[in-house]
């Protein structure tokens, strides 16, 4: 049951299901404040945030900018939503034309921490196969690893196939223990 629950809630953190942020719209959240010119041609008011090229603050921050680094950077956040502080902020809403703001860097980070993971897991897996195991812990075996690093960029279809062989999880009398018991 405890793998089921695992198995379940990684699933949902890993699709990102989660619930929407119900907010105010409209006039009733900024009763103080007029629209903005994109809030007027959208339609949509996305939590108070305004389009950064039209922020005043932000433009103050961008005025400052000297080095031709800067300035890219100011004008690439120029399409950012920025706060009444003039720094642009994240849109965490499920919505795909956010998607990069957060969702593609973080499907990214996991796939790349999965081959990272699982490129270690296949040597040391590989590694139990040598005579002296050991030595390969201490000493790097570079074909060896480059081996499991390539093999690793099939991460998830690898862990999915060893999931239904039963494979990818160990019984907890399999595991050694440290210290005291």
């Amino acid at each position: 049951m405890k793998r089921i629950f695992a198995f379940a809630l990684s699933a949902l953190l890993l699709m990102s299901f989660a619930p929407a942020a119900n907010a105010a719209k409209g006039a009733v959240l900024n009763r103080d404040r007029p629209q903005t010119e994109t809030q007027v041609r959208t339609g949509k008011e996305i939590a108070g945030l305004t389009k950064c090229s039209e922020s005043p603050k932000f433009q103050e921050r961008a005025a400052l900018a000297s080095t031709p680094k800067d300035i890219a950077r100011f004008k690439r956040y120029g399409q950012a939503l920025c706060g009444d502080d003039g720094l642009p902020h994240l849109i965490v809403d499920g919505r795909w034309s956010h998607a990069g703001e957060l969702f593609i860097p973080m499907v990214a980070f996991i796939y790349i921490a999965g081959i990272i993971g699982w490129s270690g897991r296949t040597y040391l897996i590989a590694s139990r196969k040598e005579k002296n195991p050991w030595d390969n812990e201490i000493h790097i075996d570079f074909s060896l690893a480059r081996k499991c690093v390539l093999q690793a960029a099939a991460w998830p279809a690898l862990a999915e196939q060893e999931w239904r062989n039963g494979n990818l999880l160990k019984d907890d009398q399999d595991i050694t223990l440290n210290g005291p018991r």
